[in-house]
This record gives C-alpha cells, sequence and structure tokens, in this order.
C-alpha cells in the first residue's frame, strides 16, 4: 500500500515538474539566456530581435548595383543573395539618378513586395552635378514610399568615382547624418573597397572608376555581415 501511494506521488511530482517546464518554454524563459534565439523556419532576425516575415530584398540602384562592367550575375546583390539564401532582386540599371529611382520606385520596387529595399543613390546625381537639395528630395521620397509600404528602407551610401569625390563626399555627409536621424541602417561599402587616400584596394578594381568581380564580391560578402 506504502509503495503504491509513493508511485503516486512520484507520478504527481513529475507531471508538476513537466507544468513547469511547459511554462516556461511557453514564455520563452528556457534556456535562452536573454539572448534572441535562432530561427530554424528561414526567418532572419533583426537587431532588435524582431523576426522579418518577408525576407526578400530589393536592391535599387545604377550600375554598381546592376553589376557593371560584368552583369548582374556578378554584382553584389548576388552575392548577397547566396551568402544570406534570401531573394535579392537586382534593380541595377545604367545611368541612374535618385530622380530616375525614385520615377521607378513603385514599379520596380513596391510591385515586387520586399521586406527590405537597399537604395543605393548619388554616384550618379555627383557625376552630372545634380543639386545637393534635389538628391535629398527624391531620396527622402524613395524613404517614404518604402516605409509607407511597409518596406524596411535601407541606405547605401555612394563610393567614390574619379571627378565627383567632392560631390559625393557631400551627398555621403548628408545621408549619414539623415540615416543616424531617421534611424536608417546604412551601407558603407567605401569601407571595403578602398584604402584611406581613397584609392580601390589591389585587386578590387580593373580600371579604377568600378569594382572588378572581386570588388563586387567584395561588397556582397559586406552587405550580408551587415544585414545578418
Amino acid at each position: 500500500m506504502r509503495t503504491y501511494r509513493l508511485e503516486i506521488r512520484l507520478i504527481q511530482a513529475a507531471a508538476g515538474l513537466a507544468f513547469i517546464v511547459l511554462i516556461a518554454g511557453f514564455f520563452g524563459l528556457w534556456g535562452h539566456n536573454g539572448k534572441v534565439p535562432v530561427s530554424t523556419t528561414g526567418a532572419e532576425v533583426t537587431s532588435s530581435g524582431q523576426a522579418l516575415s518577408n525576407s526578400k530584398i530589393v536592391a535599387l540602384g545604377d550600375s554598381f548595383t546592376l553589376g557593371y562592367p560584368s552583369d548582374a550575375a556578378h554584382s553584389w546583390p548576388q552575392r548577397t543573395a547566396a551568402v544570406l539564401q534570401v531573394a535579392v532582386v537586382n534593380k541595377g540599371k545604367v545611368q541612374q539618378t535618385a530622380k530616375d529611382l525614385l520615377a521607378r520606385f513603385d514599379a520596380d520596387v513596391v510591385a515586387e513586395k520586399p521586406g527590405r529595399v537597399i537604395i543605393f543613390a548619388g554616384i550618379g546625381d555627383a557625376i552630372k552635378g545634380v543639386a545637393l537639395k534635389e538628391v535629398q528630395t527624391n531620396i527622402e521620397g524613395m524613404v517614404e514610399k518604402a516605409k509607407s509600404n511597409h518596406i524596411i528602407p535601407i541606405l547605401a551610401l555612394p563610393i567614390g568615382y574619379p571627378g565627383a569625390q567632392q560631390n559625393i563626399k557631400d551627398i555621403r555627409d548628408w545621408e549619414m547624418g539623415y540615416t543616424k536621424k531617421e534611424n536608417i541602417l546604412t551601407l558603407d561599402f567605401s569601407s571595403v573597397l578602398f584604402d584611406s587616400g581613397g584609392k580601390y584596394l589591389s585587386g578590387l578594381s580593373t580600371d579604377g572608376k568600378y569594382p572588378n568581380a572581386k570588388g563586387y564580391e567584395t561588397m556582397g560578402d559586406y552587405a550580408a555581415r551587415v544585414l545578418k
């Protein structure tokens, strides 16, 4: 009889312990130590710990997004997609200004229904001497379009180009202040492409104007690290 009662108590204790473990797991208290758990569903996690239900990314830009002088298959968006194992749609076109990107934002970004958009603007503007105020207005317009369509905007700072360095610096300075104010994630490809003198690092460019295949691969790896 005593053995029977002991067995009953052991069963009750085990059931109680299982219930406690279940409740702890439900509220995320078991085994995380305050850290964000790694997703096993393929969904990415933001720095704030919020899961992204839509991991698709659109890369909107000019020749430097397209992959010129090569092609999209050797572009940084393609490399980023391969590293992150997510869809990255390359919407780069040659000879584009921020105004051009804004004009095709609905068709090339909104229609794709991505979770995020990387806006790589400013180099074409700097080369053509577009007024800084106009560049600002067009970039802000794209950011607002993204937000209004529940797309997270990410800005890629323009990188150096011979003969347009001062214009590029002006745009970069404004963008850095703007992204900080608006709490927008920023990609700075210059940090992995150029040396302290503003020259391409060895092996990353053939003509000193555009990245080569290795340069675009380096950009893609950098973007993947930041976005991950």
